[in-house]
């Protein structure tokens, strides 16, 4: 069956496991955001591409008023740019020469800044640039902890005394991303825990101001500080790179603030088996829905299940999943299908090659994850 002859088809006839991007839910998502930013004058949005992949969704981000896009992956940014996007921030660093060759060649078709933390690499950087005729903009990612890269906020001025004497690259300003702030369910403490930072970022800018040396751009908040980071009044302008807002996911609404944002990606699965009265399985797996908790990869939760309650266990293997309900129930049969609510949305988005763009039960656009491989 071609991609096209499906436009129309209710979705349930869909063939399963497959993913379901449920389009008015995107949309809505998007407009909260943008909404909510329209009126906020001390900080913009750069929302990150990393889950969707979709330049169509990016597009539609930008012009509700988004200040450019982020991306963690140097092939995705490539990606974009072919796709017309002119202003982008990796929130990585490139390492190998053919990597830094391809950044360079980038650098002269779109506005791209990259990620760097170490002033060899920097160097080199800016070496490559300068061969290719072109610059480099540079952005220094801070050391948040454990699990990211980046230097810490104590030695970061240093390091950018060095960049800004490196021909061929020009310093643009600091990124970072505090993933242990999703950790934190009240908003509150996680409101003060990000200010503490926002606080030690601020007092960089008074050091470098005193050098003349501008933070043209400061970019450290993300889906879970949204409505967090604007509120911060000592920095203007600080860049949010939210992303998983625009799907969401059963464990981003365990934390407050992130409920407003509604469940738009579904996995469909249909019932293979009733092997037990208290027993379910259906045909998608670990290959299909990831099973790791959104803030938390080592924390194995699984899905739960849109419409279905008293799910007691779930147990995934690579092509298939075993659900055990409180419960004996007949309301699953053999061939029913349901939707699988992922507990973290961006690692499920990247285990399929096509989204299903649904409105009202039926299948209104096939978009190909085109994006879902570039490293």
């Amino acid at each position: 069956m071609s991609d096209c002859s499906v436009i129309g088809m209710n979705k349930d006839d869909l063939d399963t496991p497959c993913l379901l991007m449920d389009l008015d839910l995107v949309e809505k998502n998007i407009k909260t955001m943008a909404d909510y930013y329209r009126k906020k004058e001390g900080a913009a949005l750069r929302p990150h591409q990393k889950g969707h992949r979709l330049p169509i969704i990016g597009k539609k981000q930008v012009e509700s008023g988004a200040k450019g896009v982020s991306m963690t992956s140097l092939g995705l940014a490539e990606y974009y740019v072919r796709c017309g996007f002119s202003d982008i921030l990796i929130t990585n660093e490139v390492a190998g020469c053919n990597k830094m060759n391809r950044v360079a060649a980038l650098s002269k078709q779109a506005d791209i800044t990259v990620g760097v933390d170490n002033i060899e690499n920097v160097t080199k950087l800016g070496e490559i640039a300068r061969n290719m005729d072109t610059v480099i903009n540079v952005g220094v990612e801070l050391y948040m902890s454990t699990g990211t890269c980046g230097v810490n906020i104590g030695d970061a001025a240093s390091l950018i005394r060095e960049i800004t004497r490196v021909k061929g690259v020009a310093f643009k300003g600091v990124w970072w991303h505090q993933g242990s702030l999703a950790d934190i369910v009240n908003w509150e403490e996680r409101k003060m825990a990000h200010f503490k930072t926002l606080d030690k970022v601020a007092m960089l800018k008074a050091e470098l101001k005193k050098e003349d040396i501008a933070l043209e751009m400061i970019s450290g908040g993300f889906t879970c500080t949204w409505d967090i980071t604007p509120e911060y009044r000592a920095l203007e302008n600080v860049e949010v790179q939210a992303g998983s807002y625009v799907f969401s996911d059963w464990c981003s609404h365990e934390s407050e603030g992130l409920d407003v944002f509604d469940y738009a990606l579904t996995v469909l699965t249909s019932c293979i088996s009733r092997p037990q009265p208290d027993e379910i399985c259906f045909d998608a797996g670990m290959n299909a829905c990831s099973d790791e908790h959104t803030d938390s990869y080592l924390n194995v939760v699984g899905f739960k299940i849109k419409g279905l309650e008293g799910i007691k266990r779930v147990k995934q293997r690579e092509e298939l999943s075993m659900v055990k309900v409180e419960k004996p129930t007949s309301d699953i049969r053999v061939g029913d299908t349901v939707e699988l609510i992922p507990p973290h949305s961006d690692t499920t988005a990247k285990l399929h090659d096509i989204y299903y763009g649904v409105r009202k039960g039926r299948v209104e656009a096939v978009f190909p994850n085109y994006g879902r491989g570039l490293l």
